[in-house]
């Protein structure tokens, strides 16, 4: 049972545990409350800086409500997500929220076996039972960024992207997105797609590589002289390779050629 203890003797604990720099231990306090006020976050890469604004957003709402999270930037590696959700469950976590992985890991399904809750952002439109599941259309999110080059103008245009493998799903359906829009404004012919062969992945670790193939894609476009004014890269990663390359081709962004 609780000791109640007088105001000036709390104020008097309160006052030396600020002088002492005392913090308080998060996980016995979960022990007294039987629950956790952390979350867990999954994300691909902490170098793309799209993942880290969807964190941000995520912190945003946690520190408003007094909890605290943990992320694991896992480069879409089974294990490793595996690896990052089984520590994550040792400190128990309330929540989990994974952000575009491919597979559901194992650990994902223990987190809501022991009440756990569980939120995955997917593209695949995979639905997991008893967990959470926020759907994101590749297809309509190209549509719309080819909406907006026709809108400014743009009938000449090449796709730079990684390999276009089968596992790499959501890559094809936003090939896919960005060349129906083009056809049905009759500019379908006047499109270039550049994917990157599938060595280069193996070559160079994950996130290097997508500059890469964006650097040196572009390097071949304007080798080969065509009559582009725009060239969209499948993500930032992708597009910072575009600018470094037009850029050291002496081309200004957007007076000579927009990304």
């Amino acid at each position: 049972s609780d000791h109640p203890v007088k105001p000036e003797l709390k104020e008097k604990i309160l006052l030396a545990s600020k002088q002492l720099g005392y913090i308080p231990n998060l996980q016995a306090r979960n022990l007294k409350s039987k629950k956790s006020t952390s979350i867990g976050i999954i994300i691909p890469s902490i170098a793309n800086p799209f993942y880290p604004s969807i964190v941000r957003g995520i912190e945003d709402e946690i520190v408003s409500r007094n909890y605290h999270m943990s992320i694991s930037s896992c480069d879409r590696d089974k294990e490793r997500i595996n690896y990052s959700i089984e520590n994550m469950l040792a400190v128990n976590v309330q929540g989990i929220i994974s952000i575009y992985i491919d597979e559901i890991p194992e650990a994902m399904f223990r987190l809501v076996k022991r009440g756990g809750v569980a939120l995955n952002v997917v593209y695949n439109g995979i639905c997991i039972p008893d967990m959470h599941t926020i759907m994101v259309d590749k297809v309509e999110e190209c549509e719309l960024a080819v909406q907006h080059l026709l809108d400014l103008g743009h009938k000449h245009v090449a796709y730079i992207a990684p390999p276009l493998t089968v596992r790499q799903k959501q890559r094809s359906k936003r090939v896919e997105g960005f060349m129906k829009e083009f056809r049905e404004a009759g500019l379908g012919d006047n499109v270039v797609i550049k994917a990157a062969n599938e060595s280069i992945d193996k070559d160079v670790p994950g996130i290097d590589s997508e500059y890469r193939i964006g650097y040196d894609l572009t390097k071949e476009l304007l080798a080969e002289e065509r009559a582009l004014t725009a060239i969209v890269g499948l993500n930032d990663m992708i597009a910072f390779g575009i600018l470094d390359a037009l850029y050291d081709e002496q081309y200004k962004v957007p007076g000579d050629m927009s990304v």
